[in-house]
């Protein structure tokens, strides 16, 4: 068994060297269980893969019980991955996800494999890999579905054809990763939400935001959330959206219900 996770700051900016905060998503999790069979059995192309990486033979059977919702940048590839090795029993369980999230997305960074391991948020690079990074902020995080799969290894290659192009926009959003630290810290909640709306007109300019993505986030601004951007790989997937009560994360769901999207409050 294990959990999701959120990128909090600096995603796309990671894959080139900066540093990237995420969250734990304890609510979301996903359980395996392992049942030998006589029956050949019928695997997609990830599940077949992470399966023969953890030696697993095709007779047995991989029964999946998840609330993590796929294609939605919430470390749904990594979780599977660690739950099936953790299921096999295996060590090498930070090995295989690494190797299992190079063959689904490309070139990651690996922060998924490290916040899904970890039950506390972290700073990553992947020069200095992950460190803890102790905040409570006693406020309320919305974890939005646009309906929309975003394939992150669609907008990795996307940057990756046009880096020099965004190079500047990359650097901008590692930037902010290093102001927020402080604000994290210290509880500043206006200051952090300011820098959550600035890192996604930033992704925007990246052009790995869908236009679900920026109508949630809108919805989010006219009803006086504290910040909101898309997280994760974007192109759809999920957007996160803070707020310092309970009340106005109430107001916010309700108003993005009435849109269509669906989503979870978990507590930060």
């Amino acid at each position: 068994m294990t959990h999701a996770k959120a990128i909090f700051f600096g995603e796309h900016a990671v894959v080139y060297g900066y540093k990237g905060i995420t969250i734990p998503l304890p609510e979301m999790r996903v359980d395996v269980t392992l049942n030998q069979t006589n029956t050949i059995q019928q695997r997609d192309e990830i599940l077949d893969y992470i399966a023969k990486t953890c030696g697993i033979d095709d007779k047995t059977e991989i029964n999946i019980t998840s609330t993590i919702p796929v294609g939605r940048g919430l470390g749904s590839s990594a979780a599977l991955s660690i739950a099936v090795a953790r299921a096999k029993k295996l060590e090498n369980v930070r090995e295989i996800a690494n190797k299992c999230e190079k063959f689904i997305h490309g070139n990651p960074s690996g922060i998924d494999v490290n916040q899904v391991l970890s039950d506390t948020p972290l700073l990553f690079s992947k020069k200095k890999g992950a460190s803890e990074l102790n905040f409570s902020l006693d406020s309320y995080l919305l974890i939005i579905d646009t309906g929309v799969i975003g394939i992150t290894k669609e907008t990795l290659e996307h940057i990756g054809k046009n880096y020099e192009k965004y190079k500047k926009y990359i650097s901008e959003l590692g930037n902010i990763t290093e102001k927020v630290i402080e604000p994290l810290k210290n509880k500043n909640i206006n200051l952090i939400g300011e820098y959550m709306y600035m890192a996604h007109s930033l992704l925007q300019k990246i052009g790995v935001s869908h236009k679900s993505n920026d109508d949630v986030v809108e919805i989010c601004k006219k009803n006086n959330a504290k910040g909101a951007k898309l997280t994760g790989g974007g192109a759809g997937g999920c957007c996160i959206c803070l707020n310092d009560t309970l009340e106005n994360t109430l107001k916010i769901q309700a108003a993005l219900k009435e849109k269509g999207y669906s989503s979870w409050i978990v507590t930060v």
